[in-house]
């Protein structure tokens, strides 16, 4: 089934991939306020958002260091403790477990040291309403996918650039880039778009060689004449 108009499925882009180790990070997306109030409800004294989440998972282990009593306690009936105990000694020493009125330990998850919420399988983005160029994408979904497919100073390369989007979400994201196009308007347009990035302490200034290859390909069509009519 073709994909919706805005549409584009982060499984089916994952396995589009020629080499044994493609670049591959897990899409996130930044929360939202609301997103925030439901997933971290609770605020420390600085007002930093937080959660808490068990420090014991499934699972018993009659070896190791994860069944070893952690202030002296044990972790519950047929559980082990996530992670050694020298570990959740040194959470409790830096105030990363909080303590509940009857003793329960619980790990403390702030919202600012989170990467975003993982993104579903299903990206739906809206395409432009006013498009500079009539295949204009959304700038956000080609953002995603250069984070997610790249890294920083990898190459980019758009064989067909049109409006010139993804090439000026590579140069924001600190991406080197090359991006063709026969059109005459998908250039000018292209270019415009590259002009309106402004260089700051975290952006580069856009700076990049246009080439032209119309001559060239005229000059190639006229040298394949010229040996045919030597033939």
């Amino acid at each position: 089934m073709k994909p919706l108009d805005g549409q584009i499925n982060s499984k089916q882009t994952a396995a589009n991939t020629k080499t044994q180790n493609p670049i591959w990070k897990e899409p996130r997306k930044k929360y939202s306020e609301k997103d925030l109030e439901s997933l971290f409800p609770k605020k420390d004294k600085q007002g930093r958002r937080y959660t808490t989440v068990p420090i014991h998972a499934p699972g018993e282990t009659e070896n190791g260091k994860s069944n070893q009593p952690f202030k002296g306690m044990f972790p519950p009936a047929g559980r082990h403790w996530r992670t050694d105990v020298e570990t959740l000694e040194q959470w409790d020493r830096d105030g990363l477990i909080e303590w509940s009125s009857n003793g329960n330990p619980r790990k403390i998850i702030y919202a600012d040291e989170r990467e975003g919420m993982r993104v579903q399988d299903i990206w739906e983005f809206k395409d432009p309403q006013y498009p500079d160029y009539p295949t204009e994408k959304n700038a956000e979904m080609l953002d995603l996918i250069i984070k997610t497919s790249s890294n920083e100073n990898s190459i980019v390369l758009d064989c067909f650039c049109g409006s010139g989007t993804t090439l000026k979400s590579a140069q924001i994201l600190n991406r080197k880039w090359i991006g063709i196009d026969k059109s005459d308007l998908a250039i000018r347009v292209t270019i415009e778009k590259l002009r309106e990035i402004q260089g700051d302490l975290f952006v580069q200034k856009t700076e990049y060689e246009f080439l032209d290859l119309t001559n060239t390909k005229n000059e190639l069509q006229e040298n394949e004449y010229s040996q045919t009519e030597t033939y």
